[in-house]
């Protein structure tokens, strides 16, 4: 089987195959081994730990695997309902000091990138203000990171969501997203492309991509539900490969993979980042599909066999 670690950190996203882990807390020391023990991973994404005791057990742990570290500031905005660019200005100051927060804690943990989102959408006649609102929050989180990173910079990445299916995000389209990063224009802050997001956002791999291409420093695959709209999953839920219900197995991770070669994305990241760029899998176990173990071995065969398949044509 060719091997893909000369191009590549695979990773997984810990607080998605371990739901319980996703708030902060739960059994996340006793779940890391997993991964850190699992030579086929290179990275790991993880959920900001709420515990400082368990924070710096878990630090050491990973700074013991040499596996990469990307900080999931992410999960917060959405569960505690940060709103980054918010017209409230209580809201918005709040959303920013939390997540300087936060930076300090990837900054601590020696992560590489931590993954931010933006708000809500606030509805067509809104959306223009509250991105150039976002705009100078992002600039001011990427400032922040440059000035109180150590021995690497910190890299702050944005993810895009649907607009008007689940996650009703402020910046959906892919396009939208690259517009953004230009604004922004930091050397520290980039674009992450999920391929689970892509039927949800009605584009391509191709399309977003290509779009996303000058700004791309991370990228992740996974699958949704889009199909079936009254079905619990429907959005953007991470189901293993193949679900009856998703829209993404193995032909779809291929094409993503063959769509990331086509916009040099390895060589591309590696040069901005500086270090091996991350595929990361995102999959989570679904109500009736409970298993972990079972969801990460479903996303490294699909990633395994379909690296394998890219590289051999």
């Amino acid at each position: 089987m060719t091997i893909w670690t000369n191009e590549l950190d695979f990773g997984v996203v810990h607080p998605l195959i371990y739901l319980e882990c996703r708030g902060g807390e739960g059994p996340i020391l006793e779940t890391l081994p997993v991964i850190i023990n699992d030579v086929t991973f290179g990275a790991i994404e993880i959920a900001p730990i709420k515990n400082p005791e368990v924070r710096q057990k878990a630090k050491h742990l990973l700074a013991e695997s040499a596996l990469q570290v990307v900080y999931l500031p992410i999960l917060p905005v959405i569960l505690e309902k940060l709103e980054p660019g918010s017209a409230d200005v209580a809201m918005r100051r709040a959303a920013l000091d939390r997540l300087k927060g936060l930076i300090d804690e990837a900054i601590d943990f020696g992560a590489g990138m931590a993954m931010v989102q933006g708000p809500l959408d606030p509805g067509a006649g809104e959306r223009v203000a509250a991105t150039e609102r976002l705009i100078e929050d992002l600039q001011s989180l990427c400032d922040y990171a440059a000035a109180r990173s150590r021995e690497k910079l910190l890299f702050i990445t944005f993810e895009n969501f649907d607009r008007d299916v689940e996650k009703k995000r402020l910046i959906g389209p892919t396009r939208e997203a690259a517009a953004l990063a230009a604004a922004v224009d930091r050397p520290n802050f980039g674009l992450t492309i999920d391929l689970s997001h892509l039927p949800l956002l009605g584009e391509s791999s191709a399309d977003a991509l290509q779009a996303a291409a000058p700004h791309l420093i991370h990228a992740h695959i996974g699958s949704c539900v889009i199909d079936h709209p009254d079905s619990p999953l429907y959005g953007d839920f991470h189901p293993r490969f193949g679900h009856p219900l998703g829209r993404n197995d193995l032909p779809e991770v291929i094409d993503f993979l063959r769509q990331l070669d086509a916009v040099d994305y390895w060589a591309r990241a590696r040069a901005r980042l500086g270090r091996t760029p991350i595929l990361s899998m995102e999959l989570r176990p679904v109500p009736g599909e409970d298993d972990p173990a079972a969801v990460l071995a479903n996303g490294k065969r699909t990633f395994m066999r379909a690296w394998a398949q890219v590289r051999a044509s």
